[in-house]
């Protein structure tokens, strides 16, 4: 059985039941179409296609306020509709941000505690890294002690020799003969 052009579904009915019951007392309903589909449960798309039917059907009168803020309003046009009693509907929409806000903090709490593992571990390396370059530096102090001492020692014994007599020939021949055995 084909639906009337009157006849409202069921979506658009609530969608009216909300603005009016928002409205009650001369209250100005200017939400957008996000917040639309967060307390209907709808997607923004959707929202917006059934305010936008809802102005063309002449149900909802759409203008823009002082602060170019979109306001919507009911006309008065006659519908069946399906709630008398809409007050829990801006509770849902606040325990929907609340619930998003408790995930976006237990995400973020993870992400510390993660960038804090991080950070602590980068101080240990850094520390490591400090220790390793300073023993490093003591080392190439002790190795260049030694290579100062061993050319020293190495100028006084060519000096003994050169006094008994040796000559330079006489010493790079005997340092020579000296390798060939150590192979």
């Amino acid at each position: 059985m084909p639906k009337k052009k009157s006849e409202l579904s069921i979506t658009k009915r609530v969608l009216l039941d909300y603005i009016q019951f928002r409205t009650n007392n001369n209250f100005t309903f200017y939400e957008g179409n996000e917040y639309i589909a967060k307390a209907l449960g709808l997607t923004t798309g959707s929202a917006k296609v059934f305010v936008n039917d809802l102005i063309r059907e002449g149900y909802l009168y759409k203008e823009t306020d002082r602060q170019g803020r979109r306001v919507l309003s009911y006309t008065g046009k006659t519908y069946f509709p399906l709630f008398e009693d809409m007050r829990n509907i801006d509770k849902k929409v606040l325990k929907l941000e609340r619930d998003g806000a408790l995930n976006e903090n237990q995400y973020l709490q993870e992400q510390l505690t993660y960038t804090e593992g991080r950070v602590n571990n980068l101080v240990s390396e850094k520390t490591d890294l400090t220790l390793t370059n300073e023993e490093l530096t003591r080392k190439v102090k002790e190795l260049e002690e030694r290579i100062a001492k061993l050319e020293n020692r190495t100028t006084k014994l060519e000096n003994l020799f050169y006094k008994n007599g040796v000559s330079e020939e006489q010493l790079e021949k005997a340092i020579q003969e000296n390798e060939k055995k150590d192979c």
